[in-house]
This record gives structure tokens, C-alpha cells and sequence, in this order.
């Protein structure tokens, strides 16, 4: 039976290597998913590997925020003008908002105490790695990666971090979102003119409805491509230690003695 095999039939394991992405269960604060969950509902969810649920919610706050107009809100609450605050403010939709949010947060908290719990009993029964994948569609592979180098790519262009650690679900999705945000907030057309010192110009064409999704996506990209690096790293130490041991350290030496 090879690696993949054992692997898929083991009760419980540590990761999944396909040709796209890697998937990795470790132990997590549990207060770092409930934080970036506050942030931005999905990202806990993204954190732990959980794709769909983690698209799904970053869709849904993209489509119930930009018609409650919640970030707009809150960036005139922030600057004192309450009665735009209440004007903008769509109550149809803000109190969609609400329990999914808290939902969010809390399904978020509950599923690392559920990881660490599994994280333990994998690490147990030390189901097989399989460090190296090669299909169809591309090649994965487990390897030793700089986090200082995902992070420098995640500054450059959120998502690129991700691509770089064969992360390719996280990745692709927040490059989209980046790429999302940039259009319809108008920062870059904002950030020219502030170049150019007309800032009024530059307040007057930024959206600030989109630009304030940008700093929770932008912080998330960053941090979690480090992160992941830094397990990345762990989960290859960890393959290449069980292999040399399996294969190397039970053989046994003879020692030929010696006449004269």
C-alpha cells in the first residue's frame, strides 16, 4: 500500500497533498480565527482549510455589507457625521447582517477547539505524508519555504503569498478580492492624486464603502501566508524525519571482528 493510500484509510491525518494545494491541520489559538473572523466573516474558516464555507461567507459580507452600507456608515461615525451615518444605513439589510456575523465568529472559535482536539490524535496514530504529488492539472510537493518571502508577496499583491506556497483555492480568491476592492474603491486613482498633492480631489473619488474592506484583506494575506509557511516548513521536517526513521534507523550493523 502506497503513502496516498494509507493515508485516505487512516482514521485521522495531518495533511493532504494534491497537485493544487496543501492542506494542513496544526494546532491554532483559537482566539486568531475568532479575531480575523471579526475582520472579515470567512477568513477563520479559510485559515483552517474549510474552502467552501470560508468563499461562501466572504461573498455573503461582500453582498450584505455593500447594500447595507455598513463600512460607509462606520467611516462617517468614525469622522463625527452621524446624521450621514443614519442616512446611508440600510436597516433591511444591516439586520441580515447581524447573526451571521456573530455565527461566523463563533463557529469559527469552535471548529480550532475541534482541529486542536484532532490535531492531537492524528499526531497519535502518525498516519503516512505523502510528500509529492504529480497530476494532470500541476505538481505539489512538500518543501522547505521562506516566510519572509510568502509574506513580501503577500505585501506586493495579496494572494501572490499563497500561490507561492501552492495554496491555489486562498490564493486565487484573494487576488479576485484585491483586485475587487482596488477597482471599486478607485485607491489607486486616489493615490495619484494624493501623489500629486491634491487631496481633496483624491477624498472626493475614493470609495469608501470598498476601501475599508482592504486593510482586513491586506493584514489576513499577510499574516496567514507566514503562517503557513512556518507550518509548511514543520509538516516537511516532520515527513522527512518519520521516512529516514522508518527506512534507516531499524537496521542493524554488524560489526566484523578482527584477527590480529
Amino acid at each position: 500500500m502506497d503513502n496516498r493510500s494509507a493515508t485516505q484509510n487512516a482514521r485521522y491525518y495531518r495533511a493532504y497533498v494534491s497537485s493544487f494545494n496543501t492542506n494542513v491541520i496544526h494546532p491554532k489559538n483559537p482566539w486568531v480565527p475568532v479575531w480575523w473572523s471579526a475582520a472579515f466573516p470567512g477568513m477563520g474558516h479559510l485559515m483552517h482549510g474549510a474552502y467552501i464555507k470560508g468563499f461562501v461567507l466572504f461573498i455573503w459580507e461582500f453582498v450584505v455589507n455593500v447594500n447595507s452600507h455598513i463600512n460607509e456608515s462606520m467611516v462617517y461615525s468614525f469622522t463625527g457625521q452621524f446624521d450621514l451615518a443614519k442616512e446611508v444605513i440600510d436597516t433591511r439589510w444591516v439586520l441580515l447582517y447581524i447573526p451571521v456575523y456573530i455565527a461566523s465568529i463563533w463557529d469559527s472559535y469552535r471548529k480550532t477547539i475541534d482541529i486542536n482536539k484532532l490535531y492531537v490524535l492524528a499526531n497519535k496514530d502518525k498516519a503516512p505524508i505523502t510528500p509529492f504529488n504529480l497530476g494532470p492539472m500541476g505538481l505539489n510537493f512538500l518543501d522547505r519555504r521562506q516566510p519572509w518571502l510568502a509574506m513580501v508577496w503577500s505585501m506586493l499583491m495579496p494572494g501572490m503569498g499563497h500561490l507561492y506556497l501552492k495554496r491555489m483555492p486562498t490564493g486565487f480568491f484573494l487576488l479576485f478580492c484585491w483586485m475587487l476592492c482596488t477597482y471599486f474603491s478607485n485607491i489607486l486613482p486616489a493615490f495619484h492624486f494624493s501623489l500629486l498633492g491634491e487631496f481633496a480631489l483624491a477624498t472626493a473619488i475614493l470609495n469608501p464603502q470598498w476601501a475599508l474592506f482592504m486593510p482586513s484583506l491586506y493584514g489576513f494575506a499577510i499574516y496567514e501566508s507566514y503562517s503557513l509557511a512556518v507550518e509548511y516548513n514543520k509538516l516537511y521536517k516532520m515527513e522527512q524525519s518519520e521516512y529516514l526513521k522508518k527506512e534507516y534507523q531499524t537496521l542493524q550493523l554488524h560489526w566484523m571482528d578482527r584477527k590480529g
